[in-house]
């Protein structure tokens, strides 16, 4: 078996992992997909997509409403008047009236504007849902990295600790070292083996919520670079909510009255038994009386609303300020940290080579050599981790910024 040398199979293991490529290495996978590809794939599952087009078509038909000639439906009236049971003169009428309600001054307009805030509205809560989604898919994904990162160094342990028992065995069949030597190696080969089950049973329970996110089998190509300042979806959002409530209040307050009808009508009448039948035409408009009383409670309403999302608005914009900062300062401590364990990873390899090539010439006892093969994958664990959470924080801050992938 050809055996890597040790600075190529660490440069080998850390290149793999800032990849991203993280289906695992003992399957057969489809191509990664990007964060992007994975956001579109999920969306299209999502409800609030499913919804998407009814509500699209709610608000295509409010604003077709408000673009009418008349404020609503018209109504058809039916009457018919005669003295068969009183008299019996011959007296009978006939009467068919149109109403047409009509609009009440500043009300087309009023909710034309309406119409017109809740379509900018919903767009912004679609976004708003979106970049929420976002935010899973990153968390999902950095789930997948960091637990990749944990398999493929389990994988590399076992192969060590399966290469030192076999050359374990061999020195004991040479007579060279004891046999519990042999038992020693034997016993952290298969602990190796323990930890790497575990570590594929983890990836497979993060592959199946990735699965459930997004309906993909191939995981994503995990990389971002940190974005700039730019207008956050929620406070878009937030303010469209602030718009609408106000298009809302204006318009309770221009409904001071029910809507004005204008009545057309034909009347045939004969007015007794062989008089001839006489057809009139009739005009009427009627004019309901508004006042203060009808829609106080309607804009008391309206108000407590428009007042509730002013608030909501302000107290989103002070929240997502500090996770922008919070999301920053986490950035630069993974930057730090990164670094640092870098350097932990470089010294503990190169202890690790210098016992090992000792132990070969016996110069070290083999708990020493194990020791500081623990001591190595501890390092390589944890700048594989560090890295990972480089990554994550990355994401985090985007998802701050309200970007998505």
């Amino acid at each position: 078996m050809l055996v890597l040398p040790l600075s190529l199979r660490r440069a080998s293991v850390v290149a793999g992992l800032c990849l991203g490529l993280l289906a695992p290495a003992h399957a057969q996978s489809p191509s990664p997909v990007s964060l992007r590809q994975a956001l579109d794939a999920a969306w299209a599952l999502s409800p609030a997509a499913r919804a998407a087009a009814s509500r699209q078509a709610e608000l295509q038909a409010r604003a077709g409403a408000a673009r009418a000639f008349l404020s609503g439906s018209p109504s058809a009236t039916l009457a018919h008047r005669t003295d068969r049971l009183q008299t019996n003169g011959g007296l009978r009428e006939y009467e068919a009236e149109v109403g047409l309600p009509l609009w009440n001054p500043g009300m087309r307009q009023a909710t034309q504007r309406q119409v017109a805030a809740d379509a900018a509205l919903l767009d912004q809560q679609n976004t708003l849902a979106r970049l929420k989604l976002a935010g899973e898919l990153r968390e999902a994904a950095g789930q997948l990295a960091a637990l990749q990162a944990e398999r493929e160094l389990a994988a590399r342990k076992l192969d060590e600790a399966n290469r030192l028992a076999g050359d374990t065995e061999r020195r004991v069949k040479a007579g060279d070292t004891a046999r519990v030597d042999l038992l020693q190696t034997q016993g952290a080969a298969r602990q190796a083996e323990s930890t790497l089950a575990q570590a594929d049973a983890a990836l497979a329970r993060a592959g199946g919520h990735w699965r459930s996110l997004t309906g993909l089998n191939a995981y994503p190509a995990w990389s971002e670079q940190p974005g700039t300042m730019s207008d956050h979806p929620g406070l878009l959002a937030a303010q469209a909510q602030v718009r609408s409530a106000q298009m809302r209040l204006a318009l309770t307050d221009a409904d001071r009255r029910d809507p004005m009808e204008l009545g057309v009508g034909l009347t045939r009448e004969r007015a007794a038994a062989g008089a001839p039948g006489e057809t009139t035409m009739r005009l009427a408009l009627r004019i309901p009386f508004g006042g203060d009383t009808r829609n106080a409670a309607k804009l008391a309403a309206a108000r407590a609303e428009l007042d509730a999302a002013q608030a909501e608005a302000d107290a989103l914009q002070r929240q997502i300020e500090t996770e922008r900062e919070s999301a920053q300062v986490h950035l630069d401590a993974a930057r730090r940290n990164e670094v640092l364990t870098a350097q932990r990873a470089t010294l503990a390899g190169q202890a690790q080579a210098l016992i090992a090539k000792a132990h070969q010439l016996g110069e070290a006892d083999l708990p020493t050599r194990m020791r500081a093969d623990n001591d190595k994958y501890d390092a390589d664990l944890a700048l594989a981790r560090a890295r990972i959470d480089t990554l994550r924080a990355i994401a985090q801050l985007n998802q701050a910024l309200g970007l998505l992938p």
